[in-house]
């Protein structure tokens, strides 16, 4: 469908599903009283006053999620990373052929905390004429801020009798990042965000209670936890409270609020979307997250606006379809299916995302 992308306001929304294989989903095998599976975020919330689970899944969360995000033990040769690779490569190679009258610059955004964005764009360095802004700035110490995003940059001559515009690729990360961290004011309260790479300050840290989140290893979790008053730490307060992230917890847009970069992120993907000839790629992401599934399907008043929605199985679109709470697809959404029963993972997304004459499932509910 590469066909398609020419020319437009090209935005994607990518979310775990694109890391899955190294990093783990939030889905869960804890069955709750009613007999319902629970995802992380669920049995956060269904469970809010139970001290000792939260604590466990907290520190669960924080081995296999974020110290896994920072990949330091990732090889090249990983599937995942080189899927990633290949997505900022044929990206890249895109913009570099678009007309020069079409501002060359991709927006990204992502719920994902792990840094495989980061780690792809910095493989492709001296590759590519291209610039990766993650909106940051700074050299020794790099903070974020919203108007690192509106930059154009370009190269020219050395007596500067000509410039070209550098291929941008913007990275939004709508609910942080591991290498997010707060910067405290006098008064120790967060007033703005640094990125600081791993040095993992914890490592001597209480280990893992649970091998999965499920009933029976939640219950033999709290079996050590019991009459024992040294394990029993306020672990999301005291072990997280560094990371500037958006935890899975129901209260989320409350945090967004009052943390201004993280409210001006989602704004920025409503501004993208409702701008004419913008088309939004999703892959890896179910909409289960409220906010963004609102701010997707209120941009589908936008007429010029097209969304392609990979779905990772057939089931996927039903599921996809629910949490956006629609009973059908508007005519600008349209859904690529596996084929076979089979399933869309990374690479299969890369090749038919790619290819010329991509057949669009909905095509035929287009006017």
């Amino acid at each position: 469908m590469i066909e398609k992308l020419y020319g437009k306001n090209i935005n994607f929304l990518i979310g775990s599903g694109a890391s899955f294989g190294v990093i783990p989903t939030l889905s869960s095998n804890y069955i709750n009283d009613k007999n319902e599976k629970l995802s992380i975020e669920e049995i956060l919330v269904e469970k809010g006053n139970d001290d000792d689970l939260q604590n466990i899944i907290y520190l669960w969360y924080y081995h296999e999620i974020l110290k896994v995000g920072y990949l330091k033990e990732l090889k090249e040769d990983n599937l995942v990373f080189k899927n990633y690779q290949k997505l900022l490569e044929n990206l890249i190679k895109l913009l570099q052929r678009e007309n020069y009258q079409k501002e060359k610059r991709i927006n990204i955004f992502t719920t994902n905390y792990d840094l495989f964005f980061e780690k792809a764009a910095d493989s492709l360095v001296g590759r590519y004429e291209f610039y990766f802004n993650d909106g940051s700035s700074g050299n020794i110490t790099k903070k974020l801020s919203m108007k690192n995003y509106h930059k154009k940059i370009y190269h020219t001559g050395i007596f500067d009798n000509f410039d070209r515009e550098i291929p941008i690729i913007n990275l939004f990360k709508l609910h942080g990042s591991v290498s997010w961290k707060y910067i405290n004011d006098k008064n120790n309260k967060p007033h703005e965000i640094k990125i600081e790479y791993f040095e993992d300050k914890n490592e001597n840290y209480l280990e893992n209670l649970i091998e999965e989140v499920s009933n029976e290893e939640i219950e033999r979790a709290k079996k050590k936890l019991e009459n024992n008053e040294n394990l029993k730490q306020d672990i999301k307060n005291k072990l997280l409270k560094n990371f500037a992230l958006i935890f899975p917890e129901k209260n989320k847009f409350e945090n967004t609020l009052y943390q201004e970069f993280y409210y001006q992120n989602l704004r920025q993907l409503s501004y993208e979307l409702e701008k004419y000839n913008s088309i939004l790629i999703v892959f890896g992401f179910s909409f289960a997250d409220e906010h963004i599934a609102e701010i997707v399907k209120r941009a589908c008043n936008n007429p010029t606006l097209n969304i392609y929605i990979f779905c990772y199985s057939l089931n996927t679109e039903n599921e996809i379809l629910n949490n956006l709470k629609l009973e059908e697809f508007p005519n600008n959404i349209k859904t690529i299916l596996p084929e076979d029963n089979g399933n869309i993972d990374f690479n299969i997304f890369l090749k038919k995302l790619f290819e010329i004459n991509l057949k669009i499932e909905s095509d035929n509910n287009e006017q």
